[in-house]
């Protein structure tokens, strides 16, 4: 493919006012798209909703100021023509023109699931986004793909990355941008170990309209959307709303009735999506995948054995409420747990809260 249609690609994507749904029209009216350029600038103008202005740079994008970004882009860039742009995105009713990446692109082209949720996720949430994740990022050798945001999308990339596994991230955001500023430990690492990606240009601030454009990519890229905590108003719900357009599988964790993270979930699941349990509930859904092997770890021996079984994985423990289950001082019972969390058995929450992960 000419460079001169890459370049045209990415010169469109620049322009901030052609939405999705426009973009989508463009390829609709235009085979090949290159046609859009001996339109007048009135029927593009009618066409897209766009002003007269608006439209002379739809027909002539790559001004010279133009011009001179798309160069510096053009080896960070996957455009819509391209051989390797990702396959599955490629099938969705409004593809990005350009993805902006860094990091390893070969994981574009390996299958991959959707993981997301809440932001502000509960003690159970991150709990089963381990859970589900790391058998399917590591046995199962799944790419997994979120959102990069805090809660539960965090939680899933990590702990695919923690798995020796592949990950994802899709951002709202230009691809030099990082949000929240809380995860650039994360952001840093997945450029030297896994993908980010995003249609914005670079520099594009974290605006709230532009995360429920970007989570049909997310969905888009994956074989199936698995939603771990939602609210009845969460921007999860998009997500999953536009896996089930794409004809894309979606699944649902479930929670407590007493929870409002609970809530999208459960009405998710009296819609259709799938119930997850654990994740062979997940690959049984997803054709050529064997059931990953259900593996208890090996309890810790006593006395740090009665400590973790005080503990829930669904919601932390205080300190004091574990010493007094087990008639032991407070001090005793805070070095046994300093130990379990050594081990890997315990997460330490604010508050000398304590939540058991294994």
């Amino acid at each position: 493919m000419s460079e001169n249609l890459r370049d045209l690609l990415i010169a469109w994507s620049l322009l901030p006012f052609l939405t999705p749904n426009r973009t989508r029209l463009l390829c609709e009216f235009f085979e090949p798209l290159t046609l859009a350029c001996n339109a007048s600038s009135t029927t593009l103008a009618a066409m897209l909703a766009i002003e007269h202005e608006q439209a002379e740079l739809v027909k002539d994008p790559l001004q010279p100021a133009a011009r001179n970004r798309v160069a510096t882009l053009r080896e960070s860039v996957l455009t819509l023509v391209d051989d390797d742009y990702p396959p599955l995105l490629r099938e969705i009713i409004d593809p990005p023109l350009a993805l902006h990446t860094r990091g390893r692109r070969e994981l574009l082209q390996r299958p991959s699931l959707a993981v997301v949720g809440s932001r502000r996720a509960s003690p159970y949430a991150l709990n089963a986004t381990r859970y589900l994740v790391a058998p399917i990022a590591g046995e199962a050798e799944m790419v997994i793909v979120s959102g990069l945001a805090r809660g539960v999308d965090a939680a899933a990339h990590q702990t695919a990355l923690d798995s020796r596994g592949a990950t994802i991230a899709v951002l709202g955001t230009g691809i030099d941008v990082v949000y929240p500023r809380s995860n650039r430990r994360l952001f840093e690492r997945m450029e030297q170990e896994a993908l980010i990606v995003t249609e914005f240009p670079p520099g594009t601030p974290p605006l709230a309209q532009n995360f429920p454009i970007r989570n049909r990519i997310i969905s888009g890229l994956s074989r199936g959307t698995v939603i771990v905590e939602a609210t009845g108003r969460s921007g999860s719900l998009i997500t999953a709303r536009m896996a089930a357009e794409q004809g894309r599988e979606v699944f649902a964790v479930p929670g407590s009735i007493f929870s409002a993270g609970s809530e999208g979930t459960h009405r998710l699941i009296q819609y259709g999506a799938k119930l997850v349990h654990d994740a062979n509930d997940v690959l049984d859904e997803l054709p050529g995948y064997a059931k990953v092997h259900k593996e208890e770890p090996p309890l810790p021996d006593p006395p740090l054995r009665d400590v973790l079984e005080t503990l829930s994985r669904d919601e932390g423990i205080h300190v004091d409420a574990a010493a007094a289950k087990l008639g032991r001082g407070v001090p005793s019972i805070a070095e046994a747990l300093l130990q379990l969390e050594l081990g890997g058995w315990v997460q330490a929450l604010p508050g000398s809260r304590y939540l058991r992960v294994k």
